[in-house]
């Protein structure tokens, strides 16, 4: 896959079980990108706040 080959970690978001990129993909993920994103950046920031915490 074209600018991809220098990637040390692909990560594939496809509503297509079936799309070829996750053939190259380290972790794919089947389902709509505009969904997806923001829950991993909310996942992300909860994440974020829990190490927050613990680091007091």
């Amino acid at each position: 896959m074209a600018g991809m080959q220098n990637s040390d970690i692909i990560i594939a978001i496809n509503k297509n079980p079936d799309a070829p990129i996750f053939e190259v993909a380290d972790y794919g993920i089947i389902g709509d990108l505009y969904k997806v994103i923001p829950q991993l950046i909310e996942e992300w920031d909860n994440v974020e706040a829990a190490y927050d915490v613990n680091a007091v």
